[in-house]
């Protein structure tokens, strides 16, 4: 008798180590709140030396402001393009434009100082500062990346995959407003509406893995598929791609 107790107890007592164990694994599994998983990608988005952006625009054509002394310098939309930054003040963008006909041109900044290679690949001009272009704004404090996950409402939190064979993803959905998205592209969109934002971020390593912008303000027109920007955050921590201009 006191030998089957002896085993009904051990039982008992490696339940309950599994129990716990099994608790532990759920709660290390189980994800933070949304507002706690896009407070770190903040964090370990400030933390990099450099990360690169892939962008990509689809629908709806959506304009870019590039204004200059109050003018609105080409009525122009973005394809595609590839943005590097470093950090603290360093950003290149290759893009593909609609300008009446698809132009490629590259971009690059440093501090408060502005070069255009149009068509790419032209000698490096260097331009004026444009109206509401500041690239430390993307990470800069109460502004960027930190006022969209502030800003976020009707938040909800799922599993995800951004694009086949990627890590696993947490999605933050919600709407944000057109000031809090502004930023996120450097100030060459602005938008006038509310915007419906689907965040990806890395379940593995907390770092965004892509933002997703549906403009609402072309969603009402029947005919057409409102504009979605498409934006990857990939090459964390990398040297830099590109070569800048001569200064």
């Amino acid at each position: 008798m006191q030998i089957r107790l002896a085993t009904i107890r051990t039982i008992l007592i490696a339940v309950a180590l599994i129990a716990a164990v099994a608790r532990s694994l759920a709660q290390e599994a189980s994800p933070a709140t949304a507002q706690d998983l896009l407070e770190g990608a903040v964090e370990r988005l400030r933390d990099s030396a450099s990360f690169r952006l892939e962008i990509e625009q689809s629908g709806a054509p959506y304009p870019l402001s590039l204004t200059l002394d109050g003018v609105n310098l080409l009525p122009a939309s973005l394809i595609s393009a590839e943005a590097q930054f470093v950090n603290p003040a360093a950003l290149h963008i290759s893009a593909l434009v609609r300008l009446f006909i698809p132009l490629s041109l590259e971009f690059y900044s440093q501090g408060e100082s502005i070069w255009i290679s149009f068509p790419a690949g032209a000698p490096w001009l260097p331009l004026p500062a444009f109206e509401g272009f500041d690239i430390n704004q993307l990470l800069a404090a109460d502004a960027g990346v930190e006022l969209l996950a502030a800003s976020l409402r009707d938040i909800e939190l799922a599993e995800a995959e951004i694009l086949p064979r990627e890590n696993p993803s947490w999605r933050v959905s919600g709407v944000a407003p057109g000031a809090a998205v502004a930023d996120l592209l450097f100030g060459f969109i602005e938008p006038q509406d509310e915007v419906a934002i689907d965040a990806f971020i890395d379940a593995e390593d907390g770092k965004f893995a892509g933002i997703d912008m549906r403009m609402l303000e072309t969603a009402e027109d029947p005919l057409a598929e409102p504009a979605l920007w498409h934006i990857r955050f990939v090459d964390y921590d990398a040297e830099p791609s590109f070569q800048p201009p001569e200064t």
